[in-house]
């Protein structure tokens, strides 16, 4: 997908997502409802509804993360920041996840996939100290989104959001967006550590 021709790629999309291998069969995005479940199952206390119980069988990484990009909620989109700090190890199933999502999902996916890595290291120490150790995520676009690698990563999430911005068509709060969707996990699970206490 040429980024920068790009002009409208949150538009509203379908839930069929194509399968990454190529054949015919057609795979179905999951519903806003199954999102929401599978969040909570994972402790992902962004969406609220999400009843936090076990799941009889967990989606696989790749679907989840695309069936998330490829939501025609907002809420849902933005789910993948708090998705992905809560669970970086999610992030080995980036490349399978963008086989899986149309193109219109991509570039959502890789800036907030790219917003979650700049927050995850600007709010590196809190991170451990509500979850423990801490996995980081690798740098996979912010090459492509033309995202300097070697910036302060505050810097660079502005940076992103001006990229955002141009990509999308859209004149987007994109920096509020990014921070909402960490500060209400960061939130969540602070209340948490305190009642503990």
């Amino acid at each position: 997908m040429d980024m920068q021709r790009s002009s409208n790629v949150l538009a509203d999309i379908g839930p069929t997502v194509l399968d990454p291998t190529g054949s015919s069969a057609r795979f179905h995005a999951m519903t806003g409802a199954e999102l929401a479940t599978a969040l909570a199952a994972l402790d992902v206390p962004f969406i609220a509804g999400g009843a936090r119980q076990s799941v009889a069988a967990q989606p696989q990484p790749a679907v989840l993360l695309a069936s998330l990009a490829a939501s025609d909620e907002a809420r849902l989109r933005l789910a993948l920041i708090p998705l992905l700090l809560r669970h970086p190890e999610y992030a080995r199933q980036a490349t399978a996840a963008l086989r899986l999502m149309p193109p219109q999902a991509r570039t959502c996916f890789k800036c907030y996939y790219t917003a979650a890595l700049l927050l995850q290291e600007i709010h590196q120490e809190h991170l451990k100290t509500l979850l423990g150790q801490l996995e980081m995520l690798p740098d996979l676009f912010s090459g492509e989104l033309e995202v300097p690698g070697r910036t302060d990563p505050s810097d660079a999430l502005r940076i992103l959001a001006r990229r955002q911005c141009d990509l999308t068509g859209r004149s987007i709060n994109w920096l509020g967006t990014y921070k909402h969707g960490a500060d209400q996990l960061l939130q969540v699970l602070e209340r948490r550590k305190q009642w503990k206490v």
